[in-house]
């Protein structure tokens, strides 16, 4: 009797309050995907030439001389050249927009958290968006790297060894892959730790 008694006010509670606040995210996050999807469709030219300017800018400040030129090949990739004499193997070809695809998921998690005010919201992505800037180019420069230790024949063999070709080959491959894929649910898991544990 005991046990019966207190299942029904337990259920009633849980019935108005509504759904669980697990259950409330995952409805957000995939009503927001949508528009959020949408957006970054729109912007990614333009945040492509941000980034292909950038990226070459942050790549020179590594060399000397400063020879490297990263340019917009089309609405999703940079080619990789360099001035002065030739080198086989350039230009090479980077889909840019592989690099920020994930801005769709950190996005809509940020616009999701249920039970925080907007403006809370807002603030906590743009300092998600601010710290994924910073990570696009770390990942470019790696890609630039990676392109030159590693896939350019002799010339590589040449101006690299062993070390900096597996520096900046596993560099790239960790931060293209694991890094980035992670990177939207870290920095997510960051900014609301405290509503996390509360929950």
């Amino acid at each position: 009797m005991r046990r019966g008694g207190s299942a029904r006010p337990a259920a009633a509670s849980r019935a108005s309050g509504g759904p669980s606040w697990p259950l409330q995210l995952t409805r957000n996050l995939l009503l927001w995907l949508p528009p959020v999807a949408l957006v970054w469709l729109l912007v990614t030219p333009y945040y492509n030439l941000f980034l292909t300017h950038a990226a070459e800018n942050l790549v020179r400040l590594t060399e000397r001389p400063d020879v490297t030129r990263l340019q917009t090949h089309d609405r999703h990739h940079l080619v990789i050249t360099r001035t002065g004499a030739r080198v086989p193997g350039l230009p090479y070809s980077v889909r840019t927009t592989d690099v920020h695809f994930h801005l769709v998921l950190l996005g809509a998690l940020f616009l999701a958290v249920p039970s925080v005010p907007w403006r809370q919201r807002l603030a906590n992505l743009g300092w998600a968006l601010l710290a994924t800037v910073f990570f696009h180019l770390l990942d470019l420069l790696f890609w630039v790297k990676f392109v030159y230790a590693t896939q350019l024949g002799a010339w590589s063999a040449a101006r690299y060894g062993a070390f900096g070709q597996n520096f900046w080959g596993l560099g790239k491959h960790l931060l293209d892959l694991p890094v980035k894929l992670a990177l939207p649910l870290a920095l997510w898991g960051v900014a609301y730790l405290g509503e996390l544990r509360r929950r």
